[in-house]
């Protein structure tokens, strides 16, 4: 039984690509332990590794908040509920992660089972400089140990002829041909991306096996069914707040609240705080599909696949729920009040008002300019002393606005019945040894994240019209206490990526030189972003400049709209590796590079796969001795993509060691 859910890859090119992206091209498999007991036969594999991940450069001002400072500079961006993660660390170890993972196979007769799980401890991950990890956030990323894959294999003949292999448990099903970009076909499994850049990582800990029941059958020799219906739901896991590649406060683990205020508040506090509630878990049910894959032998060798698949989101999606209440007008008089003592009595006093009359002065210079009463109706005495009182009830409002708002949630939903028909195929392109293959995937219903700020102004319309349409595109909801909000529409979707792989001869020195490239391209029904904006990395002000200014944040500026989300949005990945047998004394060395481009738009959240103008960089080499040991050096550069690529500024170099036996 060799069909492990990191192999289980049916089609050759498809295989060898990634291979290639995992670094393991030209390595034999290492030599498990293997076992015999009567009929029953079984391996045992293990790996360990230990390595250190180190952030190139301190965070840049233009990635935490206007409030928030680092070694004294001032932040520049609009918005604190985005850069816990990269005030914690600077430069210098932010990860000295080991860890172990085993895989476990037994096969009886037509019977068997996988059992793969792993283990960690990182001792540098939860050394933060300014917000701690929460006990979610530890979980993942500072030490714990989960079992990944589990299920068993039952082979047998249907009909005398048609072979039918049927697994039930937990494990990983791949669809589709993509290799680097996501959200295509491959839909059935979740992703962890704590996993995908720590030290060490590796696609098996990544990709987060599910519970389910799938079947494999051989209706003749070039046709094959794979039905299967999911047993469990399972997120996405993104990166926990706070930790160093975390560009989100709010709706990861360890995010419980988002503040208000573009940045202007500080998230030390309370003020302006909206609470998280409890997330809306989707039930397990209704999760299915079916995979038909054919292979043409007239069409040399060319394996096509088409999909279909119900299935629920993965990703978040975030929701509200309005005040409770309206603006209470005794917190308003009283902080008005208290606010009025420290700041204009002092100033009254300075300027010869009698000590005795100020109290009462102060209650008539604010009654007068919470109910803006003209000056002019005031004692000729009190005049001169009606603008500050104004100033100080101006921000009691604010104040009062806050409070209320205080009494609203927000929530993280993974809405359902989301529908997908997908086509795939996979050929060799003559005798070119150039591996060839691409898909295309429709799907129906797809939850894409409105702008949080038209959320938040949606939420803010209950209690003040101010923040109302105009200057809102969800909708008026004023005097509606209590009320959810639901943070997304639904739309259709399409994707479609083609990949092509070539392994070289001898060149440079090496043995051969591997080449992988990519591109791929997301197209959305979106209305024109007049009528509604979807969100985007970074998007942390409205896109209207007259309703930040008409809602009193003129200060804060606005969003340009090519920061929102696009219609349409495309990029490509390409990966070349060289491998060096026997460099030395046995060694071998494999330096490799990857370069991303996000060339055109901004793909909707929560998708995400293009940025505009985003850029990486990925180099390292690798070092094998006896396909046993393993060290692996890496750099990865983010550039380009301005304010919107919020990676920026985290740059880092990895180191791994790593023996498998």
């Amino acid at each position: 039984m060799n069909d492990r859910p990191d192999r289980v890859v049916p089609r050759l090119a498809h295989l060898i690509a990634l291979a290639i992206a995992a670094a393991t091209l030209l390595s034999p498999s290492v030599s498990a332990l293997q076992f015999t007991s009567g009929k029953l036969t079984g391996s045992f594999d293990s790996t360990f590794s230990v390595g250190g991940l180190y952030r190139l450069n301190d965070p840049d001002p233009m990635f935490y908040g206007i409030t928030n400072s680092f070694n004294g500079v001032r932040g520049q961006q609009n918005s604190v509920n985005a850069d816990d993660g990269n005030l914690n660390y600077g430069q210098g170890w932010a990860s000295f992660l080991a860890k172990g993972s085993h895989d476990l196979e037994l096969r009886y007769e037509n019977f068997g089972a996988f059992i793969r799980g792993y283990y960690f401890t990182d001792g540098k991950t939860d050394k933060t400089l300014r917000t701690p990890l929460s006990g979610d956030a530890r979980e993942r990323v500072e030490q714990g140990a989960e079992l990944l894959d589990a299920y068993v294999v039952a082979k047998f003949t249907l009909f005398t002829d048609t072979p039918v292999d049927v697994r039930l448990g937990r494990q990983v099903l791949s669809l589709g041909e993509s290799t680097f970009i996501p959200n295509g076909i491959n839909v059935v499994n979740p992703v962890d991306l704590s996993k995908l850049r720590a030290p060490g990582s590796e696609l098996k800990e990544a990709f987060l096996p599910v519970n389910m029941l799938k079947a494999s059958i051989g209706v003749t020799e070039n046709l094959t069914i794979e039905p299967f219906w999911l047993l469990e739901f399972r997120r996405n896991e993104l990166e926990p707040a706070g930790t160093l590649f975390s560009t989100n406060d709010i709706a990861g683990r360890g995010g419980n609240k988002v503040l208000l205020g573009f940045g202007g508040l500080p998230d030390s506090g309370t003020t302006g705080a909206i609470p998280r509630t409890d997330d809306r878990r989707p039930q397990d049910i209704h999760q299915y599909g079916v995979a038909v894959r054919t292979m043409v032998p007239a069409l040399n060798d060319t394996e096509f696949g088409f999909y279909f698949a119900n299935y629920r989101s993965r990703s978040p999606v975030i929701s509200a729920r309005t005040p409770t209440r309206g603006i209470s007008s005794a917190f308003v008089v009283s902080t008005a009040s208290g606010l009025a003592q420290q700041q204009l009595a002092p100033a009254m006093v300075a300027a010869g008002y009698p000590a005795a009359g100020v109290p009462s002065a102060l209650t008539t210079l604010i009654g007068a300019a919470l109910t803006n009463v003209p000056g002019a109706a005031l004692p000729a005495t009190l005049r001169p002393f009606y603008p500050a009182a104004q100033t100080i009830a101006a921000g009691a409002g604010k104040l009062g606005l806050l409070d209320a708002a205080a009494t609203a949630r927000y929530f993280i939903e993974y809405p359902d019945e989301i529908s997908m028909l997908g086509a795939s195929f996979n050929t060799s392109v003559g005798n070119t040894g150039i591996s060839w293959q691409g898909e295309v995937s429709f799907k129906n219903d797809v939850p894409l994240q409105v702008d949080d700020v038209e959320l938040l102004f949606a939420a803010l319309s209950v209690l003040n019209p101010l923040f109302a349409p105009p200057n809102n595109q969800m909708g008026n909801f004023l005097g509606q206490y209590n009320r959810e909000i639901p943070g997304y529409r639904r739309h259709k979707v399409w994707t479609a990526q083609t990949t092509v792989t070539k392994v070289f001869g001898p060149m440079l020195g090496a043995q051969q030189l591997s080449l992988v490239a990519e591109v791929g391209g997301v197209q959305v029904n979106l209305p024109s972003k007049t009528t509604l904006r979807y969100d985007g990395p970074g998007t942390f002000t409205s896109g209207d400049w007259l309703a930040m200014a008409r809602t009193g944040n003129t200060q804060y500026g606005y969003t340009p709209g090519k920061a929102f989300a696009d219609k349409f949005s495309w990029g490509y990945q390409v990966f070349a590796r060289l491998d060096y047998t026997n460099l030395f004394a046995g060694v071998n060395m494999s330096p490799a590079i990857g370069f991303t481009h996000d060339v055109r738009g901004n793909t909707p959240l929560p998708l995400g796969n293009f940025i505009e103008d985003r850029k990486s960089v990925n180099l390292s080499a690798e070092f094998t001795y006896q396909n046993r040991w393993a060290f692996e050096l890496r750099y990865v550069n983010y550039f380009d993509g301005g304010r919107y690529n919020l990676l920026q500024d985290r740059d880092f170099v990895a180191t791994t060691l790593k023996y498998s036996f």
